[in-house]
């Protein structure tokens, strides 16, 4: 409930802060002038990786690309053109910092607002670094005002450890907690629970924990490790933490802070929409926008501290969620030890799953120890076993992730009731997947998510589509309307004529506010070339997806399908061929469903009819499995599609 009203008091300062100028910014013009760099192979190399990138989009990419100079030098350039020379002055601190010359970090920001969380945190501990323990803590005073700033407890409390003040760190870290804002410090709330712990006040510390990280019952196996410790009275001793563990912790917090805040903030809003709207238009910035803001301060965390893990942790996430899966797949490579090299594993596993990569998934998943093994990796060791074709093994994963969930709480024991609707599904068991389905959509209220995907699933199907729509839709609503969320209801929607136009919205909303994923521009671009509907622009935003990802087999068949509505024959081929190959460690029978109508249209009815039958044979439930069997009985009927020329690019390898 606390963290509901800190969500509340900071939603305002949060997002009002200077760093999250890049929304401003990210349609600025496309030309900008190239700061000079004393490495020239490296500015070559810029140069060509941004080239044809707007300024915003620039950006955007030196943040994928962990080239933080490039990021900083064009914001302050932007900045010097308007007058405005604090982000110069704020990346020189940052610089200075990330390089231990403390003292050019406290003269480059003497004259800095003292009221900006970030530059204060930069004062405060190059302050610390220099042994100026009193005047880093009256930097931080000064910038807390009458305490109620964001974070100012919190760090006031590790400032008072750091100066063996232990009782006086107790006392900030309550009024932290009693705020809400250990909710958004996993370190400091690790290090005040352990304090309490260490002070002999054992009841308190666990009181304190379960407050901040949940009923003992939800927690995840690390962390009631943790918790046992606590009850134990024996937790680990704790570490000092220096200067550029603290300033970085400030940062990542801050950033994972604003991205929970948005979150809600959109929820609310969603929830407030039957309220009286105010005339004042507000602009909702897209999802690249928003990476910007957070890529940026993480970023700069990692800069000043790469052994700071949350930060990684979060900066991967904003790079899986704009669909950069591979660049969140490097940002977590550094991570080889520590209490956290599980959870990294099962991040990683995820990743390469997206990636189409269910072998690697998979030995990673493998590397985590038996005891650690909750209903998250079963679930998620159903979804290997499913994109390798194996949906016997799927389900036994399931049924143990059910198993592993039971008792843990109602939020787990539905997810896991989820996998084991889908591996019924897979199975070819379909009756009692609809069961599954119908149970969570008549249990659960219209808000919770779960009821969303079960009605969804249902609407999926013929037999039970007007059933499900309902449901899915209030997901829809209830979600903030997100891109994702309407990019899944866009795309079941698409499938059935009598709402293949709403689908077809939606899944052009959800682009417009991912307008760089590859992903949705695959959704959005199959759709449109395999109803037929506009071909031309499906060609289009396939062939730009394929450049962006050209890793994926999804979307190389995808540009492939394409390429057969237009007649082009043999460039179907080519591409589909080599999407299959692709996709050998997770096979996708509708990719053999495509290769076989270019052959039956190429002449090659005998291959086309055995790659019908491998997907019939591949097992589990095809969605497409009633035109499936018409093709096996009688072929493909009509002639091939007439041949013509693919649509002209209007800026190709454009991002």
């Amino acid at each position: 409930m606390r963290l509901r009203a800190v969500l509340f008091a900071t939603t305002t300062i949060l997002l009002g802060s200077s760093l999250m100028a890049p929304m401003a910014w990210a349609s600025a013009p496309p030309v900008t002038e190239r700061t000079p760099d004393a490495d020239t192979s490296g500015a070559v190399a810029r140069e060509r990786a941004y080239a044809g990138l707007s300024l915003g989009d620039a950006i955007r990419q030196a943040l994928i690309d962990d080239d933080l100079d490039f990021a900083f030098k064009s914001i302050a350039a932007l900045g010097r053109a308007g007058g405005d020379t604090s982000t110069t002055l704020y990346y020189s601190g940052v610089r200075a910092f990330s390089q231990q010359s403390y003292q050019d970090v406290t003269d480059t920001l003497r004259d800095s607002d003292k009221d900006d969380m970030l530059t204060a945190g930069l004062v405060t501990w190059a302050h610390v670094g220099q042994g100026k323990l009193d005047r880093a803590i009256n930097t931080w005073e000064v910038y807390g005002g009458d305490g109620n700033r964001p974070f100012f407890n919190a760090y006031r409390g590790l400032l008072a450890e750091q100066n063996g003040q232990v009782n006086a760190a107790l006392g900030y870290y309550a009024q932290a907690q009693k705020a809400g804002e250990l909710h958004f410090v996993r370190d400091l709330s690790k290090r005040y629970v352990t304090l309490l712990a260490q002070a002999g006040r054992k009841s308190d510390a666990l009181k304190a924990h379960d407050e901040i990280f949940g009923e003992p019952k939800g927690l995840d196996p690390l962390e009631t490790q943790f918790r046992e410790t606590i009850a134990a009275g024996k937790p680990k001793p704790l570490a000092a933490m220096l200067p550029q563990a603290s300033l970085s912790s400030l940062m990542s917090n801050y950033a994972s802070a604003m991205m929970l805040v948005r979150i809600f903030q959109a929820n609310q809003q969603q929830k407030d929409g039957d309220a009286a709207k105010s005339d004042e238009v507000t602009e909702k910035p897209d999802a690249d926008a928003l990476f910007v803001g957070d890529a940026l301060l993480l970023r700069t965390a990692l800069k000043i501290d790469p052994s700071n893990q949350s930060a990684r942790f979060s900066l991967s996430e904003a790079l899986a969620e704009i669909d950069e899966d591979k660049a969140a797949l490097e940002t977590l490579a550094p991570i080889a030890t520590g209490d956290r090299m599980d959870e990294v594993r099962r991040e990683k596993a995820v990743l390469h799953l997206s990636l189409e990569d269910a072998s690697s998934a998979a030995a990673l998943l493998d590397q985590i120890p038996q005891s650690l093994r909750d209903r998250r990796w079963w679930d998620l060791h159903a979804s290997i076993r499913g994109a390798r074709g194996d949906f016997k093994g799927a389900f036994d994963s399931a049924s143990k992730s059910a198993a592993a969930a039971r008792g843990t709480g109602e939020w787990d024991e539905d997810l896991a009731r989820l996998s084991l609707m889908r591996a019924h599904y897979d199975l070819g068991q379909k009756a009692e997947a609809i069961e599954i389905a119908r149970a969570l959509v008549k249990k659960l209220k219209p808000e919770n998510p779960v009821r969303g995907s079960a009605g969804l699933f249902l609407a999926r199907e013929p037999s039970t589509h007007s059933e499900g729509l309902p449901a899915a839709r209030e997901s829809l609503k209830m979600l903030g309307a997100d891109g994702r969320a309407k990019l899944s209801l866009g795309s079941v929607l698409a499938q059935f004529s009598g709402t293949r136009a709403e689908g077809v919205q939606l899944l052009r909303d959800a682009l417009e506010e991912m307008p760089r994923s590859p992903l949705f521009m695959n959704a959005l671009g199959y759709t449109l070339v395999e109803y037929d509907i506009n071909v031309d622009e499906g060609f289009q935003l396939l062939q730009k997806a394929y450049e962006l990802r050209p890793y994926s087999g999804a979307i190389t068949d995808s540009l492939g399908r394409a390429h057969y509505k237009l007649g082009q024959l043999d460039e179907a081929q080519r591409l589909i061929e080599k999407a299959v190959d692709m996709r050998k460690d997770t096979p996708d029978p509708e990719i053999y469903d495509n290769l076989g109508d270019v052959y039956w249209h190429q002449g090659k009815k005998g291959e086309a009819r055995r790659m019908w039958q491998m997907v019939k044979d591949f097992g589990g439930h095809y969605f497409k499995k009633v035109e499936l069997e018409e093709k096996l009985k009688n072929g493909l009927k009509g002639p091939a599609p007439v041949q013509r020329m693919a649509p002209i690019i209007a800026e190709p390898g454009s991002v």
